[in-house]
């Protein structure tokens, strides 16, 4: 009886051995798999990096270049309000 539940408790570790081993190795898998698609990501990330790296040198002068349009816009801006509101005041007359 006792040679019998020594080899049972054997093949019950075994058993349990297995399925962990096998558990471990899908565990395994899934990392392997997350660590591929971080490395994707890592590498856009990069290429977005080096690619906008330029950018910081050219905005001073896109800057500067639209610096005179500022007051245009601005009576432009201010064209638009007043006419926003004249057309406010026709669509209350105009609805009744």
């Amino acid at each position: 009886m006792v040679l019998l539940l020594t080899v049972l408790a054997w093949v019950a570790a075994a058993i349990l051995l297995l399925v962990l081993g096998w558990a471990l190795l899908r565990i395994r898998q899934a990392l392997e798999s997350i660590a591929k698609s971080l490395d994707k990501i890592a590498m856009g990330v990069r290429a977005i990096d080096t690619e906008t790296a330029p950018l910081p040198n050219h905005l001073d002068r896109v800057n500067n270049s639209l610096a005179p349009l500022v007051p245009g816009l601005q009576a432009v801006h201010q064209h638009l309000a007043g006419a926003d509101e004249k057309l406010a005041k026709m669509a209350k007359v105009l609805s009744g």
